[in-house]
């Protein structure tokens, strides 16, 4: 009967620190008027100029992209009537990539004064742009955690570790946590925003399977 291989499987952990240093804005514009026409053509309007703006800040055309639009109608019910619709909301979404940390304030500015009442910032994410390298530093630093305590077990069990015969790697990257702001305010009371870039946490999970050494023979150990 051919016996089956002893086996030890552990699980190590991984974090790597890393300052932010990219920031996706998420914004949107926002128009209301009586008419659909009307809504439609100043949200396009606004879209346009958020647009404008933020190129003007130096951000790439291909850092920008818009997606949601929407138009609906706002209804009342009147006594004694038939539902009545009494105005149109045009609204559209843009993202804009920032990959100069510093800049983001003034790009923020910037888009409030170009599109004033109309904006809406639904918030801004704080991302690592090279996420690769620190989830590589992560999953490594993990299996050197999982092969430890793989080791130490082996250890106690007066073993070696031999082969390796599986690995299951995980990583996982809290997204940039969105930094909420209120609703634009008019232009002209507008103050640049601060933004606190601190530090995110890349972590990673791996699980290992080795192969132990051969038991010691009852004859080795007398």
């Amino acid at each position: 009967m051919v016996r089956k291989p002893d086996l030890v499987s552990t699980t190590g952990v991984g974090a790597v620190r890393a300052a932010p240093d990219t920031a996706v804005l998420r914004l949107g514009v926002e128009v209301r008027e009586a008419g659909l026409a009307h809504a439609y053509s100043g949200a396009s309007a606004a879209a346009r100029r958020v647009v404008e703006g933020v190129l003007e800040q130096g951000i790439p055309r291909h850092d920008i992209s818009t997606s949601g639009l929407s138009v609906r109608s706002e209804t009342v019910w009147r006594e004694n009537s038939a539902q009545e619709v009494v105005a149109y909301v045009a609204s559209t979404g843009l993202t804009v990539t920032v990959r100069e940390l510093a800049d983001t304030p003034k790009v923020l500015d910037a888009v409030v004064r170009s599109a004033g009442d109309a904006l809406r910032v639904h918030g801004v994410g704080l991302e690592v742009s090279d996420r690769a390298s620190l989830e590589a530093a992560a999953q490594e630093a993990a299996f050197d955690d999982a092969r430890a305590a793989a080791e130490r077990l082996a250890r106690k069990a007066g073993r070696t570790l031999g082969e390796v015969l599986r690995i299951d790697a995980a990583a996982f990257t809290p997204p940039g946590a969105p930094v909420p702001l209120a609703r634009a305010a008019l232009a002209s009371t507008v103050q640049p925003m601060p933004i606190e870039a601190g530090e995110t946490d890349v972590n990673a999970s791996v699980a290992v399977t080795w192969r132990l050494s051969p038991a010691p023979s009852k004859a080795s150990r007398a």
